[in-house]
């Protein structure tokens, strides 16, 4: 991976920058044990997957209404029967959706020598309440709203190049989703980042391989420190 010529780093937001797993499961865990559904994190959170991806790679539905749906089919799963209003849980809740403990600091390094984007499978609306939590001004935010799909589609990324306005070899995508983010990205020739913050088994399949592998952000900043040291580029003058 030459990353001497990044001059942009684009990022998937949940599960990269906000804990989702763990800002899913809090909400999720009390209110379906609350309703006699005692399941586990793991087991809940693999129905959660389950059935975001039958919603995200179907017709458009806002981000919103794809949670309450979620929320939804995992009732259903489980047996519960839900009020129409409960379905909205997750997005009623959406500020517990917090940034890891290593975000706020690790994008304002980055900030110093880049340009910052986000590439996500949210809603404007949400992603406002999320962005305050950041507490760093994105020179672009390309949302699943604004161009009425969702991530893997191949549309997400062609669209935000082209607000970029730079070419690929200037953008290293940074995101914790090989579904989501990895294969699309490597399928367009992207470099990308592999942020494997829920320390996940070693990928075998090709098209999964991801261009650097780190476990948070903070060790993203350390290797571009590394080779600011090494005067391989000119990076992070910090």
């Amino acid at each position: 991976m030459d990353i001497g010529n990044i001059s942009l780093l684009s990022f998937d937001c949940y599960g990269t920058l906000v804990d989702w797993k763990k800002g899913v499961l809090d909400i999720l865990q009390p209110f379906f044990a609350q309703h006699d559904a005692d399941t586990g994190r793991e087991e809940l959170f693999k129905l959660f997957l389950q059935e975001d991806r039958k919603l995200t790679g179907g017709d458009y539905l806002s981000y919103g209404e794809i949670l309450a749906s979620i929320t939804g089919g995992m009732a259903s799963e489980l047996g519960v029967p839900l009020r129409p209003s409960e379905r909205y849980v997750l997005s009623d809740n959406f500020s517990q959706w917090v940034p890891f403990p290593d975000t706020v600091e690790s994008l304002r390094i980055l900030k110093q020598n880049f340009r910052l984007a986000i590439i996500s499978n949210v809603d404007d609306a949400l992603f406002r309440i999320t962005n305050k939590m950041l507490d760093i001004e994105f020179d672009f935010i390309v949302t699943a709203e604004q161009l009425g799909s969702y991530k893997p589609s191949l549309e997400n990324f062609h669209s935000a190049l082209e607000r970029f306005r730079i070419g690929k070899e200037q953008v290293l995508h940074v995101a914790q989703s090989i579904y989501h983010d990895i294969v699309p990205t490597n399928r367009l020739g992207w470099m990308n980042v592999w942020v494997n913050r829920y320390n996940e088994a070693e990928r075998t399949v090709p098209e999964e391989f991801p261009g650097l592998e780190v476990p948070d952000l903070s060790s993203l900043v350390r290797i571009f420190r590394m080779e600011q040291y090494k005067g391989s580029s000119d990076l992070l003058n910090n």
